[in-house]
């Protein structure tokens, strides 16, 4: 195990944000096209609910240990403003971080000065930063909104919220895998979790061992499948006493199967990893396909140059239709 682990973090990557693409890992092969992070689609269409021989499924033991920052992480896609007629309605881009440690080396993790800083950025440029519900429910005007979310649940969460968020007026959303919580020294307990809920804060699942919810899981091991999904919702509403109804792929990373049964579980929302938008145009979305970007150190300028771009051309936008 100890030998396997460093290999298989270094081995582990993305391309372009689209999905795990030929990735040579001891006794797993990852593809796009089978177990892909599904393409991008303006509107919702009817799936067949096909069982594809995907990304080798990992065992709870393997992973459900890690630290939260030390598990492999997608990369975000790089893409352009789009200038299709839709693209400048109500609208908003989420973003998501998870861990304030500090750590240089960690891709994913900041400080929470630096976490203050690159929202500080972003508010500089017009954006205003609206909550999950808001989104989800269309109660949002105007293209230029962004929503906050932070995935894994590490003991690091409340010390941003109180430092960063609360004092910008922001109200995230947290995704939990909810072995850890309780569970694990770097995670936040039950009592930190549902103090962020009473802080208004939106939780859901993010799987139960964060494992590659995918249609070789579910093939290989069912019971393991289900547990991702059905009883994470079982676990986080058993924390926070509220309906759990977002979900976000671990890794971002699923397959057609993965959609059917998060939809039974009765979740209403399923979120990738990839770049775009949430309108709150329902139509225009893919309810169990809605795109995050994941906020990392490598990435974080090109983030904020695309927002950045987004911005001028919403506002060009806005200022030819007067």
């Amino acid at each position: 195990m100890r030998k396997i682990l460093p290999e298989l973090l270094m081995a582990t990557s993305m391309n372009e944000g689209r999905g795990l693409r030929n990735v040579a890992l001891p006794r797993m092969a990852f593809s796009c096209k089978q177990g892909r992070l599904m393409e991008r689609r303006a509107f919702p269409m009817p799936r067949l609910l096909i069982l594809i021989l995907a990304v080798a499924g990992l065992a709870p033991s393997t992973l459900s240990a890690l630290e939260p920052s030390s598990l492999p992480l997608p990369a975000a896609a790089s893409e352009e403003p789009e200038s299709r007629a839709f693209d400048f309605q109500d609208r908003a881009f989420i973003l998501c971080w998870h861990t304030f440690l500090g750590k240089e080396s960690i891709p994913t993790d900041f400080t929470t000065a630096e976490m203050a800083a690159q929202i500080d950025a972003l508010a500089s440029l017009g954006y205003r930063f609206i909550t999950m519900e808001d989104l989800l429910f269309g109660r949002i005007k105007g293209p230029l909104n962004l929503v906050v979310t932070i995935d894994d649940g590490h003991r690091t969460i409340p010390s941003a919220y109180e430092k960063v968020l609360i004092p910008r007026g922001i109200v995230p959303t947290i995704f939990i895998y909810p072995s850890v919580i309780g569970t694990t020294s770097f995670a936040m307990n039950d009592a930190a979790v549902r103090e962020l809920r009473d802080g208004g804060s939106l939780v859901g699942a993010h799987g139960y061992h964060h494992l590659f919810v995918n249609a070789s899981l579910y093939e290989h091991d069912r019971a393991a499948f289900e547990d991702e999904i059905f009883k994470a919702k079982a676990k986080v509403e058993a924390i926070t006493g509220l309906p759990a109804y977002v979900y976000a792929y671990p890794y971002g990373a699923y397959s057609d199967i993965t959609l059917a049964e998060v939809a039974r579980a009765g979740f209403r929302f399923g979120f990738a990893v990839r770049r775009g938008f949430v309108y709150a145009d329902s139509r225009l979305n893919s309810p169990y396909e809605l795109p995050r970007t994941v906020v990392r150190r490598d990435q974080w300028e090109d983030i904020l140059a695309f927002l950045e771009r987004n911005a001028r051309a919403a506002k060009a936008a806005a200022e030819s239709q007067r």
